[in-house]
């Protein structure tokens, strides 16, 4: 049998260990969610005003790809504010850095 050429896109990906574009928007999610959790411990205003802004522009994305703003507002808010957010925090927060740099730092 014949495998389609997404499975061996997927299969190449895994191999090179190389995540799908779902794992890197889990993983953005999970980063913003953090990020919010974080300025809301802190009592960081400024903060918080960020994440409102990351989300209202997640949510206009989505609402001018034609999802209903309501359902839009509800579904990126399910992911930043996230029950569960605690236990992200040392997956998102450096528990396993990377070896190098990957966006070394440009002197201005």
């Amino acid at each position: 049998m014949q495998r389609s050429a997404q499975e061996r896109y997927r299969e190449r990906l895994r191999g090179q260990q190389r995540p799908e574009a779902d794992a890197v928007d889990t993983a953005l999610a999970a980063a913003l969610a953090v990020y919010r959790h974080t300025a809301e411990q802190r009592g960081s205003e400024k903060d918080v005003r960020r994440s409102d802004g990351l989300e209202l522009m997640a949510i206009n994305y989505l609402v001018s790809r034609g999802y209903a703003p309501k359902m839009a507002e509800r579904q990126v808010r399910r992911r930043v504010r996230r029950l569960d957010v605690e236990d992200l925090v040392p997956m998102v927060s450096g528990a396993s850095q990377p070896a190098a740099p990957i966006f070394p730092h440009k002197p201005s």
